[in-house]
């Protein structure tokens, strides 16, 4: 299927085509194993620590040999993440429950940020400042929510990660087009 617009040709994308359709099915599943994606994301994040936490170690040892500095931060943070990364592969059940209070955590310092900043559209916008204002109030009591509920805050990170793999997958389908 070949396009003409002012001399441009688009072909069909069968790249994006592909890619939308693993990202729907990605999502989907994920809707309906939230248990096997969570310990997925936990796997996830324990090697991304484990990755960081060598990245620092090399980097704090590349600072010393260049610059002839050490970094005793570069090395505890490095040595942290490690063992944090060793403690999320090793046990997945403790590492969602740290994701999962994170990500409440993160709802809650969001909305309080969200909420100081929404006094300066006071001045600008009544309306728009009392929809923010209502909104980061919601935005808090869902976060206390998610925090004394971990479970709930875990099903929500999954159903949030599953529905942004379907809308990016079903966008990649339209765009193959």
């Amino acid at each position: 299927m070949i396009m003409e617009m002012d001399g441009y040709k688009k072909r069909f994308d069968w790249a994006s085509l592909i890619l939308g359709i693993v990202l729907v099915v990605l999502g989907c599943v994920s809707i309906m194993h939230p248990d096997k994606s969570l310990h997925l994301l936990c796997i996830l994040v324990g090697v991304g620590l484990l990755l960081l936490g060598i990245y620092e170690l090399w980097a704090r040892s590349k600072m010393q040999e260049w610059l002839g500095y050490r970094s005793g931060w570069l090395l505890g943070t490095g040595i942290l993440d490690i063992i944090l990364g060793i403690v999320f592969l090793v046990y997945q059940n403790f590492g969602t429950t740290v994701i999962a209070v994170i990500f409440a955590l993160w709802f809650i310092i969001s909305s309080a940020n969200e909420l100081t900043i929404a006094g300066f559209f006071r001045q600008l916008n009544v309306g728009y400042y009392w929809l923010l204002f209502i909104l980061d109030i919601l935005g808090l009591i869902i976060g206390v929510v998610l925090l004394f509920s971990p479970m709930l805050s875990a099903i929500t990170m999954v159903w949030l990660i599953s529905f942004y793999l379907i809308v990016i997958g079903i966008v990649k389908i339209v765009q193959a087009f």
